[in-house]
């Protein structure tokens, strides 16, 4: 059996095995020690075992690997003297530092929903999210800040004393395996809230003016007008997810809130945008149609 080949350069976002993941290039520092405190793959592994230890069933569902234009640590590096000893373009010859997984939680899945444990390993840091999965759109949901956790400064409302040791963030993971029917409860309350909140065409005319206001704020070289909080979708986004949310309600009927969300959510992925930016750009637009709601008669 010929053995699998990568090939950043055709197609920039990868899907990968755990296995092949171990495979690739270990980056180190000097010291011998991981670069950034530990392995893209020993990172998945230790989230697996902290779910399975609390007997919650945990399956990777994808691992995307993907190549970016940082000069100076990109997101793919293919070593040539590894190229040489394992063939052209071998896995064992590719570092690849932007790394993000998919781990469905199946002990108490539905038909529609699975809860998925997001793992984001990239060159500023690591990021864990947890929250339900759409399965018919793949759309991962982030219902608030106390289902993300970072060992940098990258979500709404966190200050630079809020970043987490690698330790904190594990510790966090296993908060949610240890305690995860209460975590649970919060999420199905806010699902409730979302799906039983009605938004009419005049609703969402707001909604999509609020999205270009908060991207235009995070851009401005104004400062006085900047805002540095992640924006929830940036200008080709908005584009994009208004034309479905319009094409939606093009019968002015109301849709809920929960359904404009997964709408809007569609472009929020590994294999679309960039890797540091979905956890916090999925965040963002819960908060804003939580902001949106509650500024609305329910």
């Amino acid at each position: 059996m010929e053995e699998r080949t990568l090939n950043f350069a055709e197609k920039p976002v990868q899907v990968l095995t755990l296995e092949e993941l171990e495979r690739s290039y270990h980056e180190n520092l000097p010291t011998g020690d991981p670069v950034g405190g530990i392995y893209h793959f020993a990172l998945i592994r230790e989230v697996l075992n902290l779910f399975e230890k609390h007997g919650l069933k945990p399956m990777i569902q994808e691992i995307f690997a993907a190549a970016n234009r940082d000069s100076k640590r990109p997101g793919v590096t293919i070593l040539p003297q590894l190229e040489e000893k394992y063939g052209e373009r071998a896995i064992e010859a590719h570092l690849l530092r932007r790394v993000y997984a998919n781990i469905e939680i199946r002990c108490d899945e539905t038909d529609n929903i699975v809860t998925c444990l997001a793992v984001a390993y990239h060159q500023k840091g690591v990021q864990l999210g947890i929250g339900p999965m759409v399965k018919v759109c793949h759309n991962q949901t982030i219902l608030g800040a106390q289902d993300v956790v970072s060992n940098y400064t990258c979500y709404s409302g966190q200050s630079r004393k809020d970043k987490y040791s690698m330790e904190m963030v594990l510790a966090r993971a296993e908060q949610w395996a240890g305690d995860y029917e209460p975590y649970q409860k919060i999420r199905r309350e806010r699902m409730a809230q979302m799906k039983s909140a009605q938004m009419d065409r005049d609703a969402m005319l707001r909604l999509i003016g609020v999205l270009v206001e908060k991207r235009i704020l995070h851009d401005s070289p104004n400062e006085l007008l900047h805002v540095s909080n992640p924006y929830p979708l940036n200008s080709s986004q908005i584009n994009e997810t208004s034309e479905q949310l319009i094409a939606l309600m093009r019968h002015d009927e109301p849709i809920s809130y929960w359904d404009a969300y997964q709408q809007l959510n569609t472009v929020l992925k590994p294999n679309r945008m960039d890797i540091p930016q979905v956890l916090p750009q999925s965040l963002a637009l819960y908060e804003t149609m939580i902001e949106t709601i509650n500024n609305k008669p329910l």
